[in-house]
């Protein structure tokens, strides 16, 4: 299991973050050490590289499990955060 710093939002949700990747994710249940997304369509994920905002909508792909959402985001960052 991935340990995400968790925050409930005001008006609603989570925030999950890990190693420079944010995700807003709607509702989720824990379920064989991994964070189950009950609304996989309402998570969005982003992340910052030079002020410069990254982000994406898990709407289209759809993964099931905030780790592998956050697995697909994490190779998105290292393509633009890699040292020229």
């Amino acid at each position: 299991m991935y340990q995400f710093r968790i925050t409930k939002q005001e008006n609603g949700g989570f925030r999950f973050e890990l190693n420079g990747i944010k995700m807003f994710i709607d509702d989720y249940i824990l379920k064989d050490d991994k964070h189950l997304l009950k609304n996989p369509h309402k998570a969005i994920a982003y992340f910052d590289v030079e002020n410069n905002l990254y982000g994406v909508s898990n709407d289209l792909i759809n993964f099931g499990t905030a780790e592998e959402f956050h697995d697909a985001m994490a190779r998105q960052f290292r393509m633009f955060a890699t040292d020229k």
